[in-house]
């Protein structure tokens, strides 16, 4: 292969929306699809032993296999794990670069994913960017036509304001274990392209629960607060839970104000609500924390109220 053709499939550029935001034009994210991104976590997949399935000759699988079990470790580490989030980032610097000279991983480490990039190129790459830049396509004029409402609704609720820089969001063929995922600072969003359920009308709601973890700290150390007051013993993830209503909320008010009235939350139709707060979770999260997203609570006394409701 020249080295033109491996710059056709490596060059990559950064697609980007821009909104309005209160009065203000702002650029909320920027969207990648980085092959080097999308080999590492291609290959963790397969080294927990996800089938990964293409017609490689003898040598290419002899070096995919040895790939693959270098990966193993990595593969059994969490992904919030430090190397791991120092991996992720540093390879999101090597977006349209021919190789990874220069780039802070461990030379194994680089060694390996530049073995492997042709093999991945030549079998997987073509059609894992066409459905990663299909879905750019696709949550684009959603951005252009509900982002700003949905910023400002967002963080009005936490007390905020948008970050000054556009969040990065990364598409890649596979994410982590749970699909999408964030990690920060500095903020960076995984977006798994090749899960049916995050697309549609559900990609613009994930884009932005993903995104407000970023101010997910303020419901932990609130709920934290409230149940040390009152002496209750909480479900660890009802934080996160209070995260899926309020993206999907914001969410589905913002469609109904545009005629969209069939939507329904992502995490009411994954089913989430119960495994990770239990059973009637979500109705005591309607009821004690929608105040706060109609602007008639702080955010204290909603997370007082809905913690109480736990007794």
């Amino acid at each position: 292969m020249t080295l033109r053709a491996i710059a056709l499939i490596l060059g990559v550029s950064a697609s980007v929306v821009t909104v309005t935001v209160g009065a203000q034009s702002s650029t909320l994210f920027t969207f990648h699809s980085n092959p080097w991104i999308n080999l590492h976590f291609f290959v963790r997949v397969a080294a927990r032993g996800v089938p990964v399935q293409a017609d490689l000759s003898e040598q290419e699988r002899a070096v995919w296999a040895a790939g693959v079990e270098f990966y193993k470790p990595y593969a059994a580490r969490d992904l919030f794990d430090q190397e791991l989030l120092d991996i992720k980032w540093a390879l999101r610097g090597a977006e349209g670069k021919l190789s990874l000279e220069g780039v802070a991983i461990d030379s194994r480490l680089r060694a390996t994913l530049e073995r492997l990039m042709p093999i991945y190129q030549k079998h997987w790459w073509p059609a894992h960017d066409r459905a990663n830049q299909a879905w750019i396509a696709a949550v684009k004029p959603l951005i252009e036509r509900h982002g700003g409402a949905l910023a400002a609704a967002v963080t009005a609720v936490y007390g905020a304001a948008w970050p000054s820089e556009p969040m990065p969001v990364d598409l890649s063929w596979v994410g982590g274990p749970s699909g999408a995922y964030s990690t920060g600072p500095p903020r960076h969003i995984i977006m798994p392209s090749s899960d049916a359920s995050l697309r549609g009308n559900a990609a613009l709601e994930i884009l932005f629960h993903e995104a407000s973890h970023h101010w997910g700290i303020v419901l932990v150390s609130g709920i934290l607060e409230a149940g040390k007051q009152q002496a209750v013993t909480l479900p660890p993830q009802l934080w996160h839970s209070v995260l899926f209503y309020t993206a999907g909320e914001l969410t589905t008010r913002e469609f109904r104000a545009h005629g969209i009235t069939d939507y329904v939350e992502y995490s009411t139709r994954a089913n989430l609500y119960t495994p990770m707060c239990g059973a009637g979770c979500r109705e005591k999260i309607i009821e004690h924390w929608t105040p706060r997203l109609d602007g008639k609570r702080s955010i204290d006394e909603a997370l007082t109220a809905l913690v109480g409701s736990f007794k």
